[in-house]
């Protein structure tokens, strides 16, 4: 009689047990996905698709067993997504904040093809012409050599670079309409003589002088420049930024035309 008692008991609390797993799990169960993205760029919203399908399989689930680092790798198979947040919002529902990239740059590769980034220096991916994946192309880099390991860029230069660029993003916003290429000119083995070159759409060309020091002055200045040019200015001659007694000084020089 005991042995039957216990029988039951045992198979009382196994079915009790089993009851509420299968209330925890319907509970704390993946129903949504809930994608916040807002594309630029038709590739972005092709892109957009093929995530929330990718994201899709996350759907039933267990939230309480889910790594959101899981969810986060998924999203870093696409190069030009930015995850700016991922959170899971309710016991059923995983919410993420996406950001589309944009090409900017399109650094020569010594063994051919360019390396993309965008406008705050991250790789995107390696592509064979300098074409942007919106319209236009990017700005053109030359003679920077920097390294791409692991999907980081490194370079002597690329700091000055990135302040550069957001001097210019920070009057113009998209630098693309500005900007057709910046080169790296070391004239001498002396970092002092080093230079920056950008060549503006209209024609004129920028040099900012040692750029490893006080970039971001010497790029405001630059700007303030260009901005006080005529039309017919901004397409001749030369604007030079340089270190000055009292702070950043520029020159305009009105040469022919550039090719």
């Amino acid at each position: 009689m005991r042995k039957k008692v216990l029988l039951t008991t045992i198979v009382a609390f196994v079915i009790l047990v089993a009851a509420v797993a299968a209330g925890l799990n319907a509970i704390f169960t993946v129903t949504y996905v809930r994608l916040e993205f807002q594309p630029y760029t038709e590739q972005g919203s092709a892109d957009a698709q093929s995530l929330r399908e990718d994201l899709d399989t996350f759907i039933g689930k267990s939230t309480a067993f889910l790594d959101l680092d899981d969810v986060a790798a998924v999203v870093e198979k696409y190069p030009c997504m930015r995850l700016d947040l991922i959170e899971k919002a309710n016991p059923t529902t995983i919410r993420l904040a996406i950001t589309e990239r944009r090409e900017t740059f399109a650094a020569v590769r010594e063994e051919g093809g360019y390396a993309i980034l965008d406008e705050v220096g991250t790789y995107l991916y390696d592509k064979e012409t300098a074409k942007n994946r919106s319209a236009g192309e990017n700005i053109l880099l030359e003679d920077f050599h920097f390294t791409v390991s692991e999907g980081h860029v490194s370079g002597s230069y690329l700091p000055a670079l990135l302040e550069m660029a957001a001097a210019f993003q920070e009057t113009f916003g998209e630098i693309r309409a500005n900007i057709l290429s910046i080169t790296l000119v070391q004239p001498t083995s002396n970092v002092r003589s080093d230079f920056f070159r950008l060549r503006m759409q209209e024609g004129v060309v920028i040099d900012i002088a040692k750029p490893s020091e006080g970039m971001r002055e010497k790029s405001a200045a630059a700007i303030a420049r260009y901005l006080t040019l005529s039309d017919e200015e901004r397409t001749f001659g030369f604007i030079t930024a340089f270190d000055g007694a009292e702070g950043a000084e520029t020159d305009y020089t009105r040469n022919s035309r550039l090719s």
